[in-house]
């Protein structure tokens, strides 16, 4: 499988739209419900352009043109943690544990360190050992628990808080 991974730009509008459905539908772990979301491609772009310029990153992976997963850092923008982004990320499930995830995060690690990030952070369901294992490996490492943080299906999940300080 050949993947390409490049930063989202506005021709992507039309594409990320129907991923986002398509990752809602399926997702297991990500926090929006199925049909939750509201995507529309003005939201979309209105997104992308905002990315852009308040200085944060989005990747995108690829495959025969084809959205299959996504990478966002969102720096805080106080400057006392202007050194900090929150990265949320999502793959569609018939892509999963085939290294694209890793791409993606070193993608945004390498971004990050370019760009005077000391810590990156993210939360993750405690039961959702594929990310937590993937995240491990990049180097991320778990600060701590939020108890009953989501309700799905009635039932109430832990998250784990994780984070990576970058070296410089």
């Amino acid at each position: 499988m050949n993947i390409e991974i490049r930063e989202r730009n506005i021709d992507d509008v039309n594409e990320f739209c129907e991923f986002l459905n398509k990752l809602d539908d399926e997702a297991e772990y990500m926090l929006f419900e199925k049909g939750e979301r509201n995507i529309s491609k003005e939201r979309i772009q209105k997104n992308i352009e905002s990315v852009v310029n308040d200085g944060n990153k989005c990747y995108i992976a690829l495959t025969n043109g084809k959205i299959i997963g996504y990478i966002i850092a969102v720096r805080e923008s106080f400057i006392r943690t202007n050194h900090v982004a929150v990265v949320v990320a999502g793959i569609l499930e018939e892509y999963c544990s085939k290294g694209i995830g890793y791409l993606l995060l070193q993608n945004i690690i390498e971004w990050a360190s370019a760009n005077k990030v000391k810590r990156l952070e993210l939360t993750v369901i405690t039961e959702n050992e594929r990310a937590i294992n993937l995240y491990k490996k990049c180097g991320f490492e778990i600060e701590g628990t939020r108890k009953a943080s989501t309700l799905k299906n009635g039932r109430y999940y832990d998250e784990f808080y994780m984070s990576k300080i970058l070296e410089g």
